[in-house]
C-alpha cells in the first residue's frame, strides 16, 4: 500500500494549469488516479470522484476551512457551525436537508418556473440593446440575486445587495485569510438581512419560498436558527455560483454561432446545451472532503483528517468516459452525467433551480437576440472554481 508522500505532485500554479486547466487535469488523470497538492489529496478519475462524493468515510471539509481562514468567534462563525455546511452524514444533516429537498427538488422547482421566467425577462428587458454591455453587471449578477429576492419576498431593488454579499462570502473558498474581514462583514450583513426578511414574512406571508420555510418551521421540521440559516445559505450559495454559471453558458454558447442559431430555432435543445456547458467548462472544478477516519483510496492510505478533493474538471475531460472531450458537442448521448453538483447527501440543494435559471436565460437570449455577439470575455480558474472575470456583449 502506498502513502500520500508517494503520490505525484499537482501544481495549480503551473503555467499549464493556468493556460488550459481542464486539459491539464485530464492529462494528469490519464497517468494517475490520485495526486497530491499543497492543499491535500487530489482525485482525478471519474469513478473515484463519483465514489468520493458519495463515500460515507468522507465528510465536509468546511470546519477545517474556517480554521484556515482564521475566522474569529462571532455571529458569522456561529452561523457556519450551525448551518448544513458543518454537518457530516447522519440524522442532523438529513433533517436539515429534508424540508429544502422537498421544496427545491425537481417537482418543487418546476412550480416556480413561471415566476423565475418572469424575473429573467425583467432583467433582460433592462439590458441596453445594440451596444457593448457588461453582462456581468446587467445579466449574470442581477438574475440569480433577483430570483433569490423573489424566493424571499424581498424588493427587486435588494438584488444588488444580495449579489455583492454573495460574492464576498464565497471568498471562503479562496482559503486566503486576507479575505477574512470582507467575509465577516458580508456575513454580518446577510444575517441582519435574513432576520429582517423572516420578520417581514411572518407579518405578511406571501406565495414564496420563505413563507414555505416558515411553515416548515411551524410544523417542527426546522427550528428558528435553522430557518434563519437556510435563508442565509441560499443567498451565500445561489447568487455567486449561478452568476458565474450563467456567464460561462453565455460565453460558450454565443461564441459558437452555429450552436446559438440552433438554440434560437429550437429552444428544446437548451437543456442539452446547458448540460454540455457544465461538462465542458464547469463552474465547480473540484469539491472538498475530509477523511472522517483512516481509509484507503486506490491503494493509497489516507489518514483521518486528510483533505481530499474530487477534481470534477479532470473527470469531465477524460476520454475514457467522454468521446473527444475537448470537443463541445450539445448532441452527446449515452455518456456519464456531469458531476458539477456533487451527489448524495452532499449534493447541491439548489441544483435544479440553478439549472433552470441558466436554461431560462439562454432560451430568452437565443430566441430574441440571434446575433448576440460576445465582444470580450475572460476567465480565471482557481483549484475550486471557474470564474467569469469579464463579459462584454452586444444584444442584437
Amino acid at each position: 500500500m502506498r502513502q500520500i508522500a508517494d503520490l505525484p505532485d499537482l501544481d495549480f500554479n503551473s503555467a499549464d494549469y493556468v493556460a488550459a486547466p481542464f486539459a491539464t487535469l485530464a492529462a494528469h488523470g490519464q497517468k494517475w488516479p490520485l495526486a497530491r497538492s499543497a492543499r491535500g489529496v487530489e482525485i482525478l478519475d471519474y469513478d473515484l470522484c463519483r465514489k468520493a462524493v458519495l463515500d460515507r468515510q468522507l465528510g465536509t471539509g468546511h470546519p477545517k476551512l474556517m480554521n484556515v481562514l482564521g475566522l474569529p468567534e462571532g455571529r458569522p462563525l456561529n452561523y457556519k457551525r450551525q448551518s448544513i455546511s458543518f454537518h457530516n452524514r447522519g440524522p442532523r444533516r438529513r433533517d436539515l436537508r429534508l424540508p429544502l429537498a422537498r421544496l427545491m427538488g425537481p417537482e418543487g422547482t418546476e412550480t416556480f418556473r413561471r415566476e423565475v421566467d418572469g424575473v429573467v425577462q425583467r432583467v433582460i428587458e433592462a439590458i441596453p440593446k445594440g451596444e457593448p454591455t457588461d453582462l456581468i453587471e446587467t445579466l449574470c449578477d442581477p438574475t440569480p440575486s433577483a430570483v433569490y429576492c423573489y424566493w424571499m419576498g424581498a424588493p427587486f431593488e435588494d438584488a444588488a445587495f444580495v449579489a455583492r454579499t454573495s460574492h464576498s462570502v464565497q471568498k471562503v473558498h479562496t482559503r486566503n485569510p486576507e479575505f477574512a474581514e470582507e467575509i465577516i462583514n458580508a456575513f454580518e450583513a446577510l444575517i441582519d438581512f435574513a432576520e429582517a426578511r423572516i420578520a417581514a414574512c411572518r407579518a405578511a406571508p406571501g406565495d414564496n419560498l420563505l413563507t414555505d420555510l416558515i411553515k416548515a418551521e411551524e410544523a417542527g421540521q426546522l427550528d428558528e436558527d435553522d430557518l434563519r440559516n437556510w435563508v442565509i445559505k441560499l443567498a451565500e450559495a445561489n447568487t455567486d455560483n449561478s452568476s458565474h454559471q450563467i456567464g460561462i453558458a453565455v460565453i460558450e454558447l454565443a461564441s459558437r454561432p452555429e450552436v446559438w442559431a440552433r438554440l434560437g430555432r429550437d429552444p428544446s435543445l437548451v437543456p442539452a446545451a446547458v448540460r454540455e456547458v457544465m461538462r465542458y467548462h464547469p463552474r465547480t472544478i473540484s469539491t472538498s472532503r475530509e477523511a472522517m477516519e483512516d481509509m484507503v483510496i486506490a491503494d493509497v492510505a489516507i489518514p483521518k483528517g486528510t483533505p481530499v478533493f474530487a477534481n470534477i474538471g479532470a473527470t469531465h475531460w477524460d476520454e475514457r468516459y467522454y468521446a473527444e472531450p475537448e470537443t463541445f458537442d450539445i448532441d452527446r448521448t449515452d455518456e456519464p452525467p456531469h458531476l458539477n453538483f456533487g451527489g448524495g447527501i452532499f449534493s447541491c440543494i439548489g441544483r435544479y433551480a440553478v439549472t433552470m435559471e441558466v436554461e431560462q436565460v439562454i432560451s430568452h437570449l437565443a430566441t430574441r437576440y440571434p446575433n448576440l455577439a460576445v465582444e470580450d470575455h475572460g476567465f480565471t480558474h482557481s483549484p475550486m472554481f471557474t470564474s467569469v472575470s469579464r463579459l462584454v456583449a452586444r444584444l442584437q
